[in-house]
């Protein structure tokens, strides 16, 4: 079987038609996709820089509303009562759709001390002598460590309700191979 002069010249024009159309295809795709694509890059990063602040930034949100947090606040509430103990519930942090953000959202931990007193004031909240120390009862650990043989009560040797967060276990020094 034979082919034709003819049927070789229209294969290879349908054959260079179709590579013509496949370059016009893939120069569309270099000119509108891929800025479409850097865009929306740029858009998540953004988004994302601004959600992962440590500081909450001007564009998100921070929300209580969602399942987690809502069973937790009724879990905490009498911790709360109790102690006085707040361990915050708004720790949803969004960000709505706009031109220069993406929309995105993170759950952050802001049960954490946000500041060095806190280190201190937190612990002692969940100890159960924590209010002995509201009520005055260092006051009458000063009056009753005046006598002789009661010293030890003074309120600067018992202390109700005191966490040293500078105390380390005596485990702590040793060195691996050695007894302690």
């Amino acid at each position: 079987m034979q082919v034709s002069k003819t049927h070789a010249g229209q294969a290879l024009l349908e054959s260079l038609l179709v590579l013509t159309l496949l370059a016009v295809l893939m120069q569309v795709l270099f000119e509108t996709i891929a800025p479409l694509h850097n865009q929306q890059m740029s858009r998540i990063e953004m988004a994302r820089e601004a959600l992962w602040r440590w500081q909450p930034s001007a564009v998100e949100e921070s929300s209580e509303g969602y399942a987690f947090a809502k069973r937790a606040k009724v879990v905490l509430a009498p911790l709360k009562a109790l102690t006085g103990l707040n361990l915050a519930q708004e720790n949803l942090r969004t960000i709505n759709a706009d031109s220069d953000y993406a929309p995105m959202a993170r759950i952050t931990d802001t049960w954490s001390p946000q500041a060095t007193a806190e280190l201190y004031s937190r612990p002692a909240q969940l100890t159960p002598f924590s209010r002995l120390q509201e009520l005055g009862v260092g006051e009458v650990q000063d009056f009753i460590s005046w006598l002789h043989f009661t010293e030890e009560f003074d309120s600067e040797s018992l202390k109700f309700g005191h966490v040293a967060i500078d105390a380390t276990p005596s485990e702590l020094p040793c060195q691996r191979g050695t007894r302690c």
